[in-house]
This record gives C-alpha cells, sequence and structure tokens, in this order.
C-alpha cells in the first residue's frame, strides 16, 4: 500500500517538477574586451582579462526562464564588477545585474553592492551607471564600506527569475531584486568590467516558476486521480488474494 502511495504521490508532483537542462556555452558569443575561456565540456568558462566592459552572451534568445548557475572571482586581485545581462539585444538594448566588491572613484564613483539597470542606447557611463540612456532600476549598496561586496576566491549560487512581466535575482538563495514590470525576449550572458580571473560554472535553464500560490488541481483531475488509487488498490488486493 505504501508503494503505491508513493507512486500516487510522485505522480502528482509531475505537473510541476521539470528536469533543467544544461547551457552549453560552446558557441556563445564573446564581445571585445575580455578573453573567455571555455572548458572542453562547455560547461564552465574563465574570463582572464582586467579591462572595459566584456560581455559573453548566448545563441538563444529567452523570456519566461528561471536560470541556475555559480560563479566568482579566483584571485585577490581588484576589487570591480562581475555579474549577468539578459534580455539582451545588442549594446542599446539588454537589462544588466552587476556587482561590485569595493567602492572605488574612477570615472566617477561607484558603490560596493549590486545594481540592476536598464540600457537603452550608448550614452551611458556602467563605472557609476550615470548617462541619458541608463535606468537604474533598484540598487542593494553596503551601508557600511564594502560590507555587501563579493568576497575573494569565493563561489556564490545565483538564480535569475526572468519572465514578461517581473525579474527576480537571488545570491546564495538571498532574494537581491524583485522588480515587476514588461520586459522583452533577449539573449542570456555573463559580464564583467575590469575584474579577471572570474568563473561561471554548471549553469542551467529551466521554465520560470509561477508567481502566486500553487495552483489547486481541478476537480476532473481529483476524480481520475481518486479512480486510480482505487482501481491500483484493488489490483493489488486480488494479487494478495490470489498469492
Amino acid at each position: 500500500m505504501k508503494k503505491w502511495l508513493l507512486l500516487i504521490m510522485m505522480f502528482l508532483g509531475l505537473n510541476s517538477w521539470a528536469l533543467a537542462a544544461p547551457i552549453d556555452l560552446t558557441g556563445w558569443t564573446p564581445y571585445p574586451g575580455g578573453t573567455w575561456n571555455v572548458s572542453a565540456d562547455g560547461s564552465s568558462v574563465l574570463q582572464t582579462t582586467n579591462g572595459q566592459p566584456t560581455y559573453f552572451v548566448s545563441t538563444a534568445n529567452y523570456i519566461d526562464t528561471q536560470f541556475k548557475g555559480s560563479f566568482g572571482v579566483e584571485t585577490t586581485s581588484d576589487d570591480d564588477f562581475i555579474g549577468f545581462v539578459f534580455g539582451f539585444n545588442g549594446f542599446d538594448d539588454y537589462l544588466l545585474f552587476d556587482w561590485k566588491q569595493g567602492r572605488q572613484s574612477y570615472t566617477g564613483f561607484a558603490s560596493d553592492g549590486y545594481t540592476l539597470s536598464k540600457i537603452t542606447g550608448s550614452g551611458v557611463n556602467l563605472w557609476d551607471h550615470t548617462g541619458s540612456d541608463i535606468q537604474v532600476l533598484d540598487t542593494s549598496y553596503g551601508a557600511v564600506v564594502n560590507d555587501v561586496g563579493w568576497a575573494d576566491n569565493t563561489v556564490y549560487d545565483f538564480t535569475l527569475d526572468y519572465t514578461n512581466s517581473g525579474i527576480k535575482i537571488s545570491i546564495d538563495n538571498d532574494l537581491i531584486f524583485d522588480i515587476a514590470g514588461t520586459f522583452d525576449t533577449g539573449k542570456f550572458g555573463f559580464y564583467n568590467y575590469s575584474q579577471s580571473q572570474v568563473r561561471y560554472q554548471g549553469f542551467t535553464e529551466d521554465p520560470a516558476p509561477p508567481s502566486g500560490p500553487a495552483p489547486v488541481p481541478e476537480p476532473g483531475t481529483l476524480l481520475l486521480v481518486g479512480a486510480g488509487i482505487i482501481g491500483l488498490v484493488g489490483y493489488n488486493r486480488k494479487r494478495l488474494i490470489k498469492g
């Protein structure tokens, strides 16, 4: 009996369960400014140049997708930007999530912490997130100097839910941003600015989970499942009697 109940529970769970598909980074597009070294199996990439903003972008377009993977900086040198792009349709149309380790003045003042931005043209200073063609959607900066920056030689788990109506970003299961809006299909990718030795690995794609409470099965579905339970139990009893 316990075996049948377990099978039924598994069946009921199939409706909301899906196997996340690994993302093969082979064939992604590296943009000038960085050196993106993809592993032989296509599961990870290491960016090794300390320079201007650089991007490593998928060939496929995505929307209503959940991305998961890990990333981190494999050096104690420098303290600049690492992050991700999505909804990417060229340098004049994309969303940018970046994370800086330390506060610093360069071509403007950059805070340590997280910034979520929408870029719509070339009039952008990505260092301090200013310009006529950038809209800062949200920030999470440290109240104390360098208290929310990334740490050297540390691997972080990253989750992005990107849908037509919202953006959710988590680091190590801590929700960083939850933004409502209207968003378009585009490519997904990785981003570095003035930071080398950054590795991205083990990324997967999956349909984004629905927002709000879990859907309740319709009465017709419950009746079918109930009939199946009765049939399975009855069949099992007959087998026991015959045995």
